[in-house]
């Protein structure tokens, strides 16, 4: 909170021969000392978030205050009694203001610090989480899938072997690791005591990746709306919109077969309930039903070996095989998932209400199904648990996973009647529907 004392005087004084002056009542000389008056206000504002002319956000504080923090003034704020200060802070450096930025536009491995770590603690005691986002934040790919796969590519595939990220939860678990293309991404952590940091690790020998990031932390204190109540690494506030997992480029408007999710990853994603709204539905952003034209969704392996069909239910048991034996290492679990055409009464555990989806068809039918369909949930809250292990299973040569070995491997390049890349992860869409 500023607290701002402004001095406004108002001199009105009366003129007169010196003739007259003399002749003034005791009232009359009273009368024109009122008329000098001075008048004190006292103007307080909080320091609340403020959009900086600049572009990005910042703090609303007096001008003496922003510069005695370090902070940037961009623009005003609080009826321009405060200016909008910006914070930015480099490698090695920390920062205990709120809406700080981590900015490089353009990583050089011969000038920039390598590791490169920021640390953010609290502003005050009352801060009770962090938002992370990625405004921007692209790194080195993590290993991907070479044109001829080989069955050992599957145990290193989408592991950061070359950069990585990194985000610090002291005396908690820490999220998984991330690197790739992550731009529009987010996290939420707790808000720890001992400071939280951010790790990027570069491999300075890699230099094909123009890595650049643009990373704002911002501070949330206990009770505000805007946080999750639960335990989730994601938190989306809409009625509609999109979920990826880390390192998918929602930047392009078809699905490239190096696309890979990233290994060991197990988080929430979680969705805000709109007010009278009791269900959530889901869909693949990208959706096709054309050989060789792949959907935005690949999680393990097909559920029957001579067709790509879809994988559901203990199907998905969270178990990979090498080499090439069994491929449902990974999985989504969204609680009483179904056929977007089933009752709700459904939710009570009734036929075809599953919480685990896998393979590269998203289609939650009983029955094993070789087309995409949008599934719901209404399961109270709206989540989606990622869990995906170690390594992915693969079979060798340009042909890949093929019948009638289609769920022993999660590499088909021919993305079969429009299914996903087993190994790709997930970019969906997601609505709420009105109860």
């Amino acid at each position: 909170m500023c607290t701002l004392v402004v001095l406004s005087v108002l001199a009105i004084l009366a003129q007169g021969s010196a003739q007259s002056a003399a002749n003034k009542t005791v009232v009359e000389d009273r009368t024109r000392q009122a008329k000098a008056l001075s008048v004190f206000n006292v103007v307080s504002f909080p320091n609340s978030a403020c959009g900086a002319t600049s572009g990005y956000n910042g703090t609303c504080y007096t001008a003496a205050e922003c510069s005695s923090l370090g902070g940037t003034a961009s623009g005003t704020c609080a009826s321009s009694f405060g200016v909008c200060c910006v914070f930015s802070i480099s490698c090695g450096s920390s920062s205990s203001s709120n809406n700080t930025y981590a900015i490089i536009s353009s990583y050089s491995t011969s000038t920039d610090a390598d590791p490169c770590t920021y640390t953010f603690c609290k502003t005050n005691s009352d801060v009770c989480k962090l938002r992370i986002d990625f405004d921007t934040m692209v790194l080195a790919a993590p290993y991907t899938v070479s044109t001829v796969a080989n069955v050992d590519h599957g145990v290193r595939t989408g592991h950061c072997g070359y950069d990585s990220l990194t985000v610090t939860n002291p005396g908690g678990q820490s999220p998984p690791i991330i690197c790739g293309y992550n731009t529009g991404q987010h996290m939420w952590i707790p808000a720890s005591d001992s400071c939280n940091a951010i790790n990027i690790d570069v491999d300075t020998g890699t230099t094909t990746t123009t890595r650049k990031w643009q990373i704002k932390v911002t501070q949330y204190e206990c009770g505000n709306s805007m946080m999750p109540g639960q335990d989730c690494l994601q938190y989306h506030t809409a009625a509609s919109g999109s979920i990826a997992t880390f390192n998918w480029d929602t930047s392009s408007t078809t699905v490239s077969s190096g696309q890979v999710h990233l290994a060991n990853q197990a988080y929430d994603i979680c969705i805000r309930r709109t007010r009278s709204y009791c269900s959530v539905c889901y869909t693949p952003y990208i959706s096709s039903s054309i050989t060789g034209i792949a959907s935005s969704y690949g999680v393990g392996a097909s559920s029957t070996g001579p067709k790509q069909q879809a994988a559901i239910a203990t199907l998905c048991t969270g178990i990979t095989t090498q080499p090439a034996a069994l491929g449902f290492g990974d999985y989504l679990e969204i609680a009483n998932l179904q056929p977007a055409t089933s009752a709700i009464a459904s939710i009570a555990g009734t036929v075809n209400a599953n919480s685990r989806i896998c393979g590269a068809i998203f289609n939650t039918a009983a029955s094993p199904q070789t087309a995409g369909a949008t599934a719901c949930s209404h399961a109270i809250p709206f989540k989606v648990g990622v869990h995906f292990d170690d390594e992915e299973s693969f079979l060798a040569g340009p042909a890949g996973a093929a019948s009638p070995n289609m769920n022993k491997a999660e590499n088909d390049p021919a993305a079969t009647d429009g299914a996903g890349y087993g190994y790709s992860g997930f970019w969906l869409s997601y609505w709420q529907n009105a109860c």
